[in-house]
């Protein structure tokens, strides 16, 4: 059936296309973020907003492919200083790819607090986990661990988050066991 096809070759151009875009953007904004072109854009937001923002967005994704999503906040503060644009990166790459590795009937939780003048937002997930020789070349460009979802990526997602938290003087750390998940946590100034 002729329209049948001509759809289906339709739906693979525009699939290939955003796969593209995105790789595209992904290689700009890592080449402005090495050459130390990139500023931070500070102004006051409101940061639960922010996190639950993000964490709303990948909820109804995870809802609708059959995973649990729980948020826990406890943030003292809710209007900090910093570039919440960087912030929605980080986070929206981090819950990505917790939707992505984690399997139907498993759970992502995100949480957040603020101590000691510190954001920590941690983002766990019950899915595949990473392998421990995997663990210290996660944060590469282009390096992709898990090649069973190698076509949902390009391998610029971590790179770009170490990247971004090296620019505003955070940090992150991972926690992984293959077969029960992983836990990444960010940890950041609160000037942000």
């Amino acid at each position: 059936d002729e329209p049948e096809k001509m759809r289906e070759y339709m739906e693979k151009i525009n699939y290939s296309s955003r796969q593209l875009l995105g790789l595209i953007n992904d290689i700009l904004e890592m080449s402005r973020l090495e050459s130390g072109k990139v500023t931070l854009e500070n102004s006051h937001f409101n940061l639960k907003k922010c996190i639950g923002d993000c964490a709303e967005l990948f909820r109804s994704q995870a809802e609708q492919e059959g995973k649990s999503f729980s948020e826990e906040f406890d943030l003292r503060t809710g209007e900090v200083y910093g570039d919440s644009f960087r912030l929605t990166q980080i986070l929206n790459n981090l819950l990505s790819n917790a939707v992505k590795f984690t399997g139907e009937g498993g759970s992502i939780c995100v949480r957040s607090r603020v101590r000691e003048e510190r954001v920590k937002v941690e983002i766990r997930d019950t899915g595949c986990g990473i392998p421990r020789e995997a663990l210290s070349r996660i944060f590469d460009k282009f390096y992709q661990g898990d090649t069973s979802h190698a076509t949902e990526g390009n391998g610029l997602g971590l790179a770009l988050v170490k990247r971004i938290l090296d620019l505003v003087s955070g940090e992150i750390r991972v926690e992984s066991h293959p077969g029960e998940g992983s836990v990444f946590t960010v940890i950041l100034p609160l000037g942000i």
